[in-house]
Formats: structure tokens, sequence, C-alpha cells
């Protein structure tokens, strides 16, 4: 399953144009970006539901324009994808274009550990903060969870609403849409 938390496609650009667009990396050292995503971090891992294990994750990285792509594999022979990301300097902050997560269904801990790459990858270049646009209400409450709050137009109404609805059990009323930009700081 492919969840997209990018952005409202247009009919007049291409898919290429349009991430172009969102990363606006003007003003970002992009060598230090690229040696960002080069730089070996701490090992990811997931856990294999079937065995019950943990299992280190691979990554590869490669670029599309100002976007760089990585990809997620439990195995080192790049075999077995089980996530995958794309992020581009946007300003100041690391810009989370699309997440997918190939593997939900044997893995537990892939969205955590594409989080977490991503935030390594925001610190290495010197950026600071996370943001994306969900277009989700599960995928907003796992952002929420991990430290992403909304942003832009009824902000402190979406965030008090996810927060009761998190920590207190409450349904989410009919007139409140948990989607939109988030972001997290450092």
């Amino acid at each position: 399953m492919r969840i997209n938390y990018s952005y409202v496609p247009s009919d007049e650009q291409s898919l290429a144009q349009q991430r172009d667009a969102l990363a606006g990396a003007a003003g970002t050292d992009s060598n230090a970006f690229t040696a960002a995503l080069a730089a070996e971090g701490p090992v990811s891992l997931a856990v294999d539901k079937r065995r019950g294990e943990q299992v280190r994750l691979y990554r590869a990285v490669n670029n599309n324009g100002n976007v760089q792509c990585v990809s997620l594999f439990s195995d080192a022979s790049q075999r077995n994808k089980v996530g995958s990301m794309s992020v581009a300097p946007r300003g100041d902050t690391l810009r989370i274009l699309t997440v997918e997560n190939c593997g939900r269904s044997r893995y537990k801990g892939v969205g955590t550990a594409m989080i977490d790459l991503a935030d390594r990858i925001r610190e290495s270049a010197g950026l600071s903060s996370l943001s994306l646009i969900s277009q989700d209400e599960g995928a907003s409450e796992f952002f929420y969870k991990k430290g992403f709050r909304f942003t832009g137009e009824g902000e402190e109404e979406k965030n008090f609403e996810m927060r009761k609805h998190i920590y207190n059990g409450s349904p989410i009323p009919d007139d409140v849409i948990l989607i939109g930009d988030m972001e997290r700081t450092a």
C-alpha cells in the first residue's frame, strides 16, 4: 500500500516538476544534503512478526532532481523492500514527500525506522525541522505520536482534538478533519 503525504497533484506539472517545486532547495547546500544521506548512522531495525526477531534494515539512496529517494530492505542484497520515502530540503526543513510501507503485514517498526532516518538526515544536513502533509487520519495519528504537530489553518483545534483522541480515547468530531500540514522541530 502506498500512501502519499506530499502534495495534491496539478494537471499542468509532471511529478518530477512537482517534487522539484516542493523541494525549493534554494539556499540549501546540496552537497551537505547529499553527504547527510550518504552518512552511516545507527542501524535501523524492525521486528519480523512471523519470527518475533529484530531485523536489520539496509538502505539504498538515489537522486531524482532535488528529491532523494531512500529505500529500506530487510536483506543486504536489496531483494526484499520493506519501505521507502522521498525527502527534499525546503528552506530550513526536511520535507517528507512520500512514505511507503511495503512490509506492513510482516514487519513492525518500518514507519518508525523511516521517521528516525529522516530525522538523522535532517540533523546531518543542519536543518531545523521535519515537515509533511498527511492525507490520512490514521497516518496523522501515527505522526502525532512521533512528535509532529499540525500547522497552518485550524492547527490549534486539530492538535487539541488529536490529543484528546489519543490520550482520552475521545471520538473525533464529525466537523474536524485531522489531515494537513504537520511539522516536528528538533
